[in-house]
């Protein structure tokens, strides 16, 4: 027999990178159950089962990894709002890149649309800022009519 404690039981539960079990004990009989919460740093990857049950057979139920690095909550920007699929989202791993709508009164002046990658560190890039301001300059008379509403109402 393979170095295991006792027959019907599969000792420590699978190490993980970025989750720990809720127990410390080596000794977990068949029909056992642990929980794996995030370590520091990491968070919980949405939609991953957390558990490992020991099975018949003294092994442990496969459980992919329910925690990883994650950049928190993409830079709100002031020109531009976060692309509706990413404002969903509750997880980015490093390299994920989010994307942005301009806002508003604001128009993009370019082709592509600003975005942001979450890097090692676990920070934002810094998105361009490709949106600018309708009235940045010198609004045409019919931007400016929409702009502003009419302060004087028509007499009676």
């Amino acid at each position: 027999r393979r170095g295991s404690p006792a027959a019907g039981d599969c000792g420590p539960p699978p190490a993980m990178t970025h989750s720990r079990p809720s127990s410390s004990s080596s000794s977990f009989p068949v029909g056992s159950r642990v929980t794996f919460s995030c370590a520091e740093g990491a968070r919980r990857i949405p939609g991953l089962p957390d558990t490992v049950e020991c099975l018949p057979g003294d092994i442990w139920s496969r459980l992919p990894e329910p925690c990883g690095r994650s950049c928190a909550a993409p830079t709100r920007l002031r020109f531009a709002a976060l692309a509706k699929e990413d404002e969903s989202r509750n997880f980015f791993p490093v390299g994920i890149t989010v994307s942005y709508v301009c806002r508003p009164g604001y128009e993009n002046t370019s082709e592509s649309s600003p975005s942001s990658t979450c890097l090692h560190n676990l920070t934002w890039s810094q998105p361009a800022e490709l949106c600018r301001s309708e009235y940045s300059c010198c609004p045409t008379p019919q931007k400016a009519a929409l702009a502003a509403p009419n302060l004087h109402p028509k007499m009676q």
